[in-house]
C-alpha cells in the first residue's frame, strides 16, 4: 500500500509539473476565434444555458468535452475571486486538456506492462513521440489550443481501455463504462464514431480469438451508445438546443485519391514532427531522428493489427483495438474530400489526432522491451528539447498578438462596445475585452453586402443595430469582408480610424443602412 501511495504520489507530482510547462508553452502563442467562441459558448453553459439554445456550432460540438470544461474553470476561477471568462482560462484549457490525454497514455500503457525496464523504454518512446512536440514543427501549434479534439481523444483512449477490459474479466461493468464514453465521445465529435466507434465495431466483426457472446455484447453496446448520441443531438436540436452546421462528407473523386494518399502520408509525418522537407540538412536533425522513430511506430501499428496470432499476448487486444484506431482514421482522411475542402496539409493532418495518439501507445507497448528502440527514443527526445528550448518565443503573447493588443486598448478608448469584425479579427478580441467589447463576425456576400457569420456564435441579425451605436473593423490585408462591401452595408461611417493594419469605422446612432440590415 506504502508502495503504491508514492507511486501515485509521483505520478500526480509529475503530472502538475508538466500541466505547468504546457500552460506555460500555451501562453506563448495568440489564441484563435474558433477557441474563443467555444469558451464563449462555455461561459453561457455556466451561467444555465446548457442547451446553448441560439447557438450554432461545428459538427465536432464539443458539448461533452470543451465546452463543459470551459464552464467547469469559469465556476472554479469565479470562485477564486476572477472573472469566469478571464482570458488566462483560454491557456489554461488547452494544458489541461493535452496533460490528460498525457496523463491517460502513460496511465493505460503502464497497466499493461510489469516490468520496470519495460516502463522505462515506453516512456522514452511516449515522451518523445506525444508528450514533447517538436515545437517549431507547424503543427505543434494546435495542441496549444483548445476545441482541436483533444477531449475526445481522451474519451477513445478509455473506452478502448475499458472494451479491453471486459473482453478479459467479462464484468458487465467494464462494458458500461465503454458504453458511456463511447456515447460521449459520439456526441461531441463525428469523427471519434468512425476511429474508435468503427473500431470497436470492426474488432468484434473479424477478431478470432474473443468469445462470439462477448463480441455480440460489445456490438450491440456500441451501436446504441453511438444511436443514444445520435438521439440526443436529434432531440437537443428539435426542442430548441443548438444547431450544427451542415458536415459534407462525400468520398474524393476518383482522381483525387492520388493526391489524397500523398497528403495523408505526409500528414503522419507532420503530426509527428518528423517531417525535414525544406530544411536544411544542418538544422533537420531532430526531424531525421524523428523520421526514423515514426517508422519504427509505423511498422509496431502493423504489427498490432496481426489478430490472427496462433499466441496472443496480454496486450494484444488493446494494440489491435488502438491499430484499427489509427488505420480507419488514416483511410477516412484518404478517401474522403475533406483533404480538397481544406487544402493545406497543416490544416488537414490534425484530423489525424487520433492516428498519432493511438500509433504512439502502440509502439510503447511493442518496443518497449528494445533497448535500441529506447535509446533512438532517447536521442530524438533529447534532440526535440535542445530544439524546443532554442526556439520557443521569449516571452508570452496573451491570447492576442502584441498588434491585436493595442487594436483593444485603441477600441476600448475610442470605439462604442459593440461591433462588427472578419472571423480572424472578432472573438478573441471580446474574450481579451473580459466582455468590454463585442465584436460580431461578418462575411461578404456574392452582392458585395456583408451578412453575420453564424459560426459558433449565438443567431444575430444586423436589424438589432438600429439605434445603436457601433463600429466596423477592417483588417487589411482584407480577410471576411472588403472596406467596400462596409460602406454598402452599413453606409458612410460617422468616424474613421487608423490603428495599425485596421481602418475602424465608427457608426453613430444616427447612422443610416445602405444594404439589407433586415436580412439574417
Amino acid at each position: 500500500m506504502k508502495s503504491l501511495n508514492k507511486h501515485l504520489l509521483l505520478f500526480i507530482s509529475l503530472a502538475l509539473i508538466y500541466l505547468l510547462i504546457a500552460f506555460y508553452v500555451c501562453s506563448l502563442w495568440p489564441k484563435t476565434s474558433d477557441q474563443a467562441s467555444y469558451f464563449l459558448a462555455g461561459m453561457d453553459f455556466l451561467h444555465g444555458n446548457w442547451r446553448l439554445k441560439n447557438w450554432v456550432l461545428t459538427p465536432p460540438d464539443f458539448w461533452t468535452s470543451d465546452i463543459p470544461l470551459s464552464a467547469f474553470l469559469g465556476a472554479v476561477w469565479h470562485l477564486a475571486g476572477h472573472p469566469s471568462a478571464s482570458p488566462v482560462l483560454l491557456m489554461l484549457q488547452p494544458a489541461i486538456l493535452w496533460t490528460g490525454l498525457i496523463c491517460s497514455a502513460f496511465y493505460l500503457v503502464f497497466q499493461r506492462l510489469k516490468n520496470t525496464k519495460h516502463k522505462t523504454g515506453a516512456v522514452l518512446i511516449l515522451l518523445c513521440a506525444l508528450a514533447f512536440p517538436l515545437m517549431h514543427a507547424p503543427m505543434a501549434y494546435f495542441i496549444t489550443l483548445s476545441a482541436i479534439h483533444i477531449g475526445s481523444l481522451i474519451y477513445g483512449l478509455w473506452a478502448i481501455h475499458h472494451t479491453d477490459r471486459f473482453l478479459k474479466d467479462h464484468q458487465h461493468k467494464s462494458l458500461l463504462f465503454a458504453a458511456i464514453l463511447l456515447c460521449l465521445g459520439s456526441i461531441g465529435d463525428p469523427l471519434f464514431v468512425i476511429t474508435t466507434g468503427g473500431a470497436v465495431l470492426l474488432f468484434s466483426i473479424i477478431s478470432k480469438y474473443s468469445p462470439l457472446y462477448l463480441r455480440v455484447q460489445l456490438v450491440f453496446a456500441a451501436i446504441l451508445s453511438i444511436l443514444t448520441a445520435k438521439i440526443i443531438l436529434w432531440t437537443n436540436i428539435h426542442t430548441g438546443g443548438f444547431h450544427t452546421e451542415i458536415l459534407e462528407t462525400r468520398f474524393a473523386t476518383w482522381d483525387q485519391l492520388n493526391t489524397n494518399l500523398s497528403i495523408s502520408l505526409r500528414c503522419i509525418l507532420l503530426v509527428f514532427g518528423a517531417d525535414p522537407s525544406g530544411h536544411s540538412l544542418s538544422s533537420s536533425t531532430p526531424e531525421l531522428l524523428r523520421l526514423i522513430l515514426t517508422l519504427f511506430i509505423i511498422i509496431a501499428l502493423f504489427s498490432a493489427v496481426k489478430i490472427t496470432r496462433k499466441h496472443k499476448q496480454h496486450n494484444d487486444t488493446f494494440c489491435v483495438l488502438l491499430g484499427l484506431t489509427a488505420l480507419l482514421n488514416f483511410v477516412a482522411l484518404t478517401v474522403s474530400n475533406r483533404i480538397a475542402l481544406d487544402g493545406n496539409p497543416i490544416a488537414v493532418a490534425r484530423y489525424l489526432f487520433p492516428l498519432w495518439v493511438s500509433t504512439s501507445c502502440i509502439a510503447a507497448l511493442y518496443w518497449n522491451h528494445n533497448r535500441k528502440i529506447a535509446f533512438l527514443a532517447g536521442i530524438a527526445l533529447f534532440s526535440t528539447l535542445w530544439a524546443d528550448i532554442r526556439d520557443l518565443p521569449a516571452h508570452s503573447t496573451g491570447i492576442l498578438t502584441t498588434e491585436d493588443n493595442q487594436l483593444l486598448s485603441r477600441l476600448e478608448k475610442d470605439a462604442p462596445s459593440f461591433g462588427i469584425g472578419s472571423w480572424w479579427s472578432s472573438v478573441n478580441l471580446e474574450v481579451a475585452s473580459l466582455g468590454k467589447v463585442h465584436i460580431y463576425p461578418g462575411m461578404q456576400q456574392s452582392d458585395g453586402s456583408i451578412m453575420p457569420f453564424v459560426h459558433i456564435r449565438k443567431n444575430m441579425d444586423w436589424a438589432s443595430l438600429k439605434g445603436q451605436n457601433f463600429f466596423v473593423l477592417i483588417p487589411h490585408p482584407t480577410e471576411t469582408f472588403t472596406e467596400k462591401a462596409a460602406l454598402k452595408t452599413f453606409g458612410a461611417p460617422t468616424q474613421t480610424i487608423i490603428e495599425g493594419r485596421y481602418t475602424i469605422l465608427i457608426y453613430r446612432t444616427d447612422h443610416l443602412f445602405v444594404g439589407h440590415p433586415d436580412r439574417t
